[in-house]
């Protein structure tokens, strides 16, 4: 499928704050223990929705490491308040994969009584795909538009993108609103434009729009070709999420890893999981390099002056190729 299949230059770009979500999604704990019931419903209505999926537990602790750096290094929110309630002050200079929140997804994600619940989405024992974004954003804060996960992730096959709530998230506070049905439809993004490459106005139908107030533990998986969008936030509080993706545990596509060596056509790197090592993958013009902006795609002409020895890539491997190499995050 193409990753630039729309081509319009003048096109008006979809407005996220002009959308209202009309349905309500639907709540799949019930179709947990139903693997082929699972999959029909994710590959008919391109998402999964759970209630308390994950431990309490789990989700407390994340909850409470990611509102600390909230309250310490940001001062949007009082120490030690669960509650997430903004402070008022403007957040400044985040990131949202900063190096201050590493660790919080991965502990969360490989929380054993948490992939007892991945390996059902899966359907065999899940790992984390290295890319996660932490938003902790106030009311105000940005509305993150409509988008298609794929269309950013190309090369990593067979994953699924987890959205993961670790405080009580009504409408109000600016969680996620899905197209439901429409990643049947390939990839709506905009190559006559610019990156982000934008979804033009009036080819997600407006009636598919569909969202829930979310709780704390919800679990949102959204199909790579989905289109979502998050709302605004109107309310008191801060939105406190995550998002990450999973992989097979068994056949992990996607790793990150040191930067060893460069030739003109190939990268070197060690892995940080001890079982993949050192390997040596080979690169070409298809390959899709972001390693200095996660932004903008890079020229492979000049991919052995740019990616050098010491960084930290995310890397994407189909056999002894890859596919994708990206600035690494901290998971």
């Amino acid at each position: 499928m193409s990753m630039l299949a729309i081509d319009l230059p003048d096109a008006k770009d979809m407005d996220s704050l002009a959308i209202t979500p009309r349905r309500e999604l639907r709540i799949c704990n019930d179709l947990l223990d139903d693997r082929e019931a699972l999959n029909r419903f994710y590959e008919d209505n391109g998402y999964l929705f759970f209630r308390h999926a994950f431990s309490p537990a789990s989700i407390a602790r994340a909850r409470d490491e990611m509102l600390a750096i909230a309250a310490d290094k940001f001062g949007i929110v009082k120490p030690g308040d669960a509650t997430a309630q903004w402070t008022g002050k403007p957040l400044e200079n985040f990131s949202e994969e900063g190096p201050e929140f590493s660790g919080i997804s991965k502990r969360l994600v490989e929380d054993p009584s948490n992939q007892a619940f991945l390996g059902k989405i899966m359907g065999e024992n899940a790992s984390m795909v290295p890319i996660v974004q932490y938003r902790i954003y106030p009311p105000g804060g940005p509305v993150t538009p409509v988008h298609q996960d794929g269309f950013y992730s190309p090369g990593i096959e067979d994953y699924r993108p987890v959205w993961t709530v670790l405080v009580d998230c009504p409408r109000n506070v600016g969680g996620l609103m899905l197209a439901v049905g429409e990643h049947k439809r390939g990839y709506f993004h905009n190559g006559g434009k610019a990156a982000p490459f934008p979804i033009p106005e009036g080819f997600v139908d407006p009636d598919s729009w569909a969202t829930a107030d979310y709780e704390a533990g919800d679990v949102l998986i959204v199909h790579p070709y989905t289109p979502h969008a998050a709302m605004p936030n109107t309310s008191g509080q801060l939105r406190v999420t995550l998002d990450t993706r999973i992989q097979s545990a068994a056949n992990p596509a996607a790793f990150s890893g040191r930067v060893v060596s460069v030739t003109p056509n190939s990268i070197t790197l060690d892995a940080d999981d001890p079982e993949i090592g050192r390997l040596t993958l080979s690169v070409d013009k298809n390959t899709y390099i972001r390693v200095r902006d996660r932004s903008v795609r890079e020229n492979f002409a000049d991919f052995a002056s740019y990616t050098v020895p010491g960084m930290h890539l995310l890397a994407v491997r189909n056999g002894e190729r890859a596919t994708t190499l990206r600035c690494g995050t901290n998971p």
